[in-house]
């Protein structure tokens, strides 16, 4: 039987990286001809390298306009006017190209608010669907949103071996109560064809009740006939093959010392972020009691703004009114920084249950923490609520992504810097992990997704042997029946017994 499901589409466009990136090496030999009267053997003898690293990259510059040949007793490099525009200047190297891709087209299913790439999961217009649309029982449409989260669809976004996102744009809904997703269902076998994997969980059953509903509510000739559903059946088989279906999971390094437990390991995470931080610090609260706990917690980033941190805290709901945790703000952070305390230190209630931490602790480098912890007071959770460090460049974009998210909404508003500020870092860290060869690390090898939002459904499908999820979310009535707004993790592989061990110890 053909069941079908209500889908969205939405048009993301974005910018792709691609090519050799500009190295350190080739920035420090860039400057260095910049001084002047530089030849191989005066860069030899400055950055003690081997001979063959500086010709490539003399012969980048080179090939980038930056450096030109200038001959003599002995051959040495010049800056041609573009190389001294890059110096000068912040502009892109010409080793690295950005280009517009074609825009990504994903598919928002409107039962449980799952998104996967269109051709993950291929959707039809009615008049694509004539010979079932009369007979065809329907999924109950419970999500009433009309938005994505950028955090979502990053890691759906199709780029080659080598490349990387650098800018995600505007998302547009393009289609709304227009597209179906047809389902071949067996009520007998308990069987359901045509959804993504990661979908599995969450719709099976309804996509089962469904087609029940049908069989036991109608005469049987008024249910789609095996005949009829055949060339619809042949349509969704070959948009759902495995080979098809973007592995969504990214492979990380976990060591014992990743896993955070326990009230002092985060606060030392957090102790760690406001006095390491670079440029930016971001706390996201799942609740408030009070404006006395958000006071002293504002209280305790003083001096990560008097360096000029910027602080975002991210509130999800509070007992209090929301201005006045704008006020309190204000006067901590003038209190820290006389003349830039308001920019520096930031706070806005989010309505989200998400509960992570990150910071930037280098040029391109962040470090994130995702958690079940509550971080303050008495809605802190349990003493022993576990925690993950994220070290991953590819899933720390996504978490700077998802703060941008928090700082707009899912109305999408730019109003404020914050949110062009996190996805700068995003792009940056990603430019960064393209820059460098993977180091060889201790740890134990697994993978790890994070889930944003509505995706939090599928941390039921987790099997304990598995996996193990980490992080918060709460339920959003403005999202439907099955609305929900979070940030969780699910860790697979040998990884997930270090998050299983730590959940289970004894206190």
């Amino acid at each position: 039987m053909i069941v079908l499901l209500p889908v969205s589409r939405f048009r993301v466009p974005y910018d792709l990286a691609r090519g050799k990136p500009y190295s350190r090496l080739e920035h420090m030999v860039l400057n260095a001809v910049a001084d002047g009267g530089a030849t191989l053997r005066s860069l030899a003898e400055a950055f003690r390298v081997h001979d063959r690293l500086l010709v490539q990259a003399v012969v980048t510059l080179v090939n980038a306009g930056w450096v030109a040949v200038q001959g003599g007793p002995q051959a040495s490099f010049v800056l041609t006017g573009a190389g001294r525009e890059a110096v000068s200047g912040d502009r892109e190297p010409v080793s690295v190209i950005v280009e517009t891709a074609r825009p990504g087209i994903l598919v928002m299913e409107r039962h449980s608010g799952q998104v996967a790439r269109q051709s993950e999961a291929r959707s039809y217009r009615r008049d694509d669907l004539t010979e079932v649309w009369d007979t065809a029982p329907r999924i109950v449409t419970r999500i009433v949103r009309d938005s994505v989260d950028e955090a979502q669809v990053q890691k759906l976004l199709h780029r080659e071996a080598g490349e990387w996102v650098r800018r995600i744009g505007r998302i547009e809904e393009i289609s709304r109560d227009a597209h179906w997703l047809p389902l071949d269902v067996d009520v007998d076998a308990k069987q359901v064809v045509g959804l993504p994997p990661p979908w599995r969980h969450a719709l099976t059953a309804p996509a089962l009740a469904a087609a029940a509903a049908a069989v036991g509510g109608s005469p049987r000739s008024h249910v789609t006939s095996r005949r009829a559903t055949r060339p619809a059946r042949r349509l969704l088989l070959g948009a759902t093959e495995e080979d098809r279906v973007h592995r969504r999971g990214t492979t990380v390094l976990l060591a014992a010392d990743d896993v955070l437990r326990g009230e002092q390991a985060h606060a030392s995470a957090l102790a760690q972020a406001l006095q390491s931080a670079r440029t930016s610090v971001a706390l996201t609260i799942p609740r408030l009691d009070g404006p006395d706990v958000f006071e002293a917690l504002a209280a305790g980033c003083s001096d990560a703004v008097t360096r000029g941190v910027r602080v975002d805290l991210l509130v999800g709901s509070t007992a209090g009114d929301p201005a006045a945790l704008t006020t309190l703000a204000n006067r901590i952070g003038y209190g820290a920084d006389a003349r830039r305390g308001r920019e520096l230190l930031r706070t806005r209630v989010t309505g989200s249950g998400a509960s992570l931490l990150l910071w930037d602790r280098g040029p391109g480098q962040l470090v994130g923490v995702v958690t079940g912890h509550g971080w303050v007071g008495a809605t802190a959770g349990s003493p022993h609520a576990t925690g993950v460090k994220v070290l991953s460049p590819a899933l720390c974009a996504d978490l700077a992504r998802a703060v941008a998210s928090l700082w707009t909404g899912r109305s999408g508003d730019d109003s404020a810097g914050e949110p062009i500020r996190w996805r700068h870092l995003a792009d940056n860290v990603e430019e960064e992990a393209a820059r460098s060869l993977d180091a060889a690390i201790d740890g134990t090898a697994t993978t790890a997704e994070l889930l944003v939002d509505e995706e939090c459904l599928a941390m039921d499908d987790v099997l304990a042997d598995d996996a193990a999820t980490v992080g918060l979310y709460v339920p959003d009535p403005a999202g439907g029946d099955a609305g929900r707004r979070g940030v969780q993790l699910i860790v697979r592989g040998p990884g997930a017994q270090l998050v299983r061990a730590a959940s289970d110890a004894p206190g």
